[in-house]
């Protein structure tokens, strides 16, 4: 049903009418077609938003509760409002090359219980945001109030099971489906009507992690690892850092966030919320930031092995993949007369030897004070690493983010790359630290290895672009190509190809075995895949939960990867994104087994339509230049 946003204002306003204060603040987008509604009824701050004056989100609650107090309730209009506008563009490494950042800001002073703040909203093109100023000498943070009801129909929600680390499944399911009561993780991506909504946060720097909790049509904002919430630091009590939750010099709270498209294409190339997070800080320099493939051992052997490294860092050089990952393991490596860091030495000074770069791993215990850190980081750049991947890290609390923004620094500082495994989803912050290149926060294909009984699920590899990687990019560890891991679930070569295509990480680890990629049929085409974007579209075919296809460009060559979820099915490609006949390698499943392929080379115009049959767990890609 279709509510009209005037329509509903006007009935708002003379049903509450002696209990509402008389004023409703609006924010449009640049463009005028999403408006942001925010008025006080019955002494409760409320928020609605609209797309093209259909009401998106009905009247939701707004507020933070701070020293038992919540701001949101028995509180009125406080003075002027200020306005700004934005209007900027930046690089970015993602779906495609350059953001823009074009918004209007509107700050709305407030009180409640003689405590001032003000409430923050922004209205982009692409979704709206809100945040809160701390009002003065807040001394602990207690609970969330922001809330999500939809006005329209909800058709489906994508949504991942609750866990400390990201790594529960992802789902897209009908709203009655959906938990209630207890939290689920972010962020949540919502079909309205035919409009998509994805929900989260921005810029969260000093603040709890959230999650989301439903309640009937409504998902409210949850704090699961501080659920008695926590005291407010002042920064003489946090370390070192650039950011520590400070917007136009007033302590806030992160951007609670809805990205608002009318489709799927839009909502993959959203920077709504790297929009929201500060530039990098002025003077800096990140032109040493590059993308690339990276080979790795663990999953496909276990701990590395010293001995066996030249052998790994040699087939990166083969797969001309710029990186290669020095796992859990070298930690227990030992040579007569040599301790574990001369080896460590030894192996990343033979890749640079051969033009390989090293990634080295760590568990977060290690350097879990400024101090530590540091040294630690220090060290691992001053044997000519250019990265590290920092595991197991604690949930994320308040002194845990602040502990992830000194980690981010750091790494700047010393100009190393960043990886964040067992760690919290990303909040559009790679803008303010590009070098954060990449993290987990996602059950990726750990989750899919005989090693530890793991299968995944057909429906959760179909689900997860619209959960996690709405968030930013993940090292998901994607293209399994052994068949003794593909046997739990027939999983397709051309499937797990078309995941380095489908899951976005600048520096994209691959999960596999070295020969299985050395000697693949695909060989040729895993020395060339990108992992970075100068354009992406989402392919009409695309069905969230049930099937993904895009198309994704790069210079002048078009990558398409295509994931079939759980049922058997037939689809067509049209090739209209094309702008030229051009030369297409079309990667097919084989006929006999699912670790193959049937593979062809074609030329293609922008004309022609591929036609496919998809079995379960299918797939299909193609290099089209």
């Amino acid at each position: 049903m279709k509510i009209n946003t005037c329509l509903l204002l006007l009935v708002l306003c003379l049903y509450y009418n002696g209990y509402a204060q008389q004023k409703t603040i609006t924010i449009s987008s640049p463009d005028k077609q999403i408006n942001a509604h925010i008025f006080i009824i019955k002494g409760k701050l409320l928020y609605n938003a609209a797309v093209n004056n259909t009401m998106l989100i009905a009247p939701s609650r707004l507020g933070l509760t701070v020293d038992g107090i919540d701001l949101g309730v028995e509180t009125k209009f406080a003075g002027t409002t200020s306005n700004k506008r934005i209007k900027e563009t930046y690089t970015i490494n993602g779906a495609h090359k350059t953001a823009r950042n074009e918004a209007n800001e509107i700050i709305i002073p407030l009180l409640t219980a003689e405590k001032k703040f003000n409430l923050i909203v922004r209205a982009y093109n692409d979704g709206i945001a809100v945040r809160y100023t701390l009002p003065y000498d807040t001394k602990k943070i207690n609970a969330d109030s922001t809330s999500w009801e939809f006005a329209g129909k909800v058709t489906q929600v994508a949504w991942s099971g609750y866990n400390e680390g990201y790594e529960g499944l992802s789902h897209v399911t009908p709203l009655p489906s959906v938990p209630q009561n207890t939290p689920i993780m972010g962020p949540l991506t919502f079909n309205v009507n035919g409009i998509f909504a994805s929900v989260s946060e921005a810029d969260c720097e000093d603040f709890s992690d959230i999650s989301f909790i439903r309640h009937d049509n409504s998902f409210k904002a949850n704090f699961p690892f501080s659920p008695n919430g926590w005291d407010v630091q002042s920064d003489s009590d946090t370390e070192h850092s650039v950011l520590k939750g400070i917007y136009e010099n007033q302590k806030v709270s992160p951007w609670r966030t809805t990205i608002i498209t009318k489709n799927l294409t839009e909502l993959v190339n959203s920077d709504l919320l790297t929009n929201l997070c500060p530039a990098p800080q002025k003077g800096s320099d990140f032109s040493w930031v590059m993308p690339g493939r990276c080979l790795w051992q663990w999953w496909s052997v276990g701990a590395p092995r010293f001995a066996e490294q030249r052998n790994w860092y040699d087939a990166a050089a083969k797969l001309k993949w710029e990186y290669y990952l020095v796992d859990d393991g070298w930690r227990n490596w030992s040579e007569p007369g040599k301790d574990q860091w001369q080896l460590l030495g030894d192996v990343i000074a033979y890749g640079k030897s051969i033009g390989v770069k090293s990634i080295v791993w760590v568990d977060s215990k290690e350097m879990r004070s400024a101090a530590a850190r540091y040294s630690y980081l220090k060290r691992i750049k001053d044997l000519g690493a250019a990265g590290i991947k920092i595991d197991f890290i604690p949930p994320a609390t308040s002194s845990i983010m602040q502990w992830y923004m000194g980690t981010m620094q750091d790494c700047a500082d010393l100009k190393l790359m960043l990886n964040f495994h067992g760690s919290v989803k990303p909040t559009g912050l790679t803008r303010t630290y590009p070098m954060d290149i990449t993290r987990e926060a996602v059950r990726g294909n750990e989750y899919h290895m005989t090693r530890y009984k793991r299968t995944a699920p057909l429906d959760h590899d179909v689900s997860v672009p619209f959960t996690r990687f709405t968030a930013g990019a993940a090292d998901f560890t994607p293209v399994i190509l052994n068949p003794e891991q593909l046997t739990s679930q027939k999983f397709t070569w051309a499937h797990e190809f078309a995941q380095s295509i489908v899951y976005l990480s600048p520096i994209t680890h691959f999960a596999d075995e070295y020969k299985f990629y050395l000697e693949s049929p695909m060989f040729d085409l895993f020395q060339k895949i990108p992992t970075t974007w100068d354009e992406t579209k989402v392919l009409s075919c695309t069905r969230m939960g049930e099937i993904v296809a895009y198309a994704r460009k790069k210079g002048n060559t078009w990558w398409v990867g295509v994931m079939n979820g759980a049922d058997a099915r037939e689809i067509k490609v049209p090739l209209n994104f094309l702008q030229h006949s051009t030369k297409g390698t079309l990667i097919y499943d084989g006929a006999d087994t699912n670790a193959s392929i049937h593979r062809e080379e074609r030329l293609l115009s922008p004309k022609d339509t591929i036609t496919m049959k998809l079995s379960p767990g299918g797939g299909f890609a193609a290099m089209l230049q």
